[in-house]
């Protein structure tokens, strides 16, 4: 790695732990590394004040959305769909059919999110996450873009 590419990882790194969130476990700064310097993976940092990120990877079937974080202080604004619009643009210079992510079905704030960019559910993953000392389902939702 360069000197250039070592200082804007550092960047990147220090950013990517100061979004506040309650439920994200932070990566460890070896791993995020790994992971961002993967080709098939995708880490979009919100501009212009870096206060969230959308992690993705490029699979077979299309791109699947890892996670999508605003920090608490910042959400419903606009953050979010910035981001997702960010990433249509890379799916579409990729040729990219599929976009694929899982949500849990009481985040219903993110669930509009996606339905408003014509994400439908087309599974269901049952006690998938563990929050607040409970189980709680995803819904799995996949947007067709061609």
């Amino acid at each position: 790695m360069q000197r250039s590419d070592a200082k804007k990882n550092d960047f990147l790194y220090e950013c990517y732990c100061k979004i506040e969130d309650d439920y994200e476990k932070k990566w460890k700064k070896k791993d995020f590394y790994t992971f961002i310097s993967n080709q098939d993976n995708i880490f979009i940092l919100s501009h212009p004040k870096p206060v969230g990120y959308l992690n993705a990877r490029i699979t077979r079937d299309g791109i699947e959305i890892i996670s999508i974080l605003i920090d608490k202080k910042f959400r419903k604004i606009g953050i979010g769909k910035s981001l997702l619009n960010q990433l249509l643009i890379i799916a579409s210079k990729k040729k990219i059919q599929n976009i694929f992510l899982e949500v849990s079905v009481e985040n219903l704030t993110a669930i509009n999110l996606y339905k408003k960019f014509n994400f439908i559910r087309v599974g269901k993953r049952k006690n998938y996450y563990f929050q607040d000392e409970k189980y709680i389902d995803a819904d799995i939702m996949k947007l067709v873009l061609f």
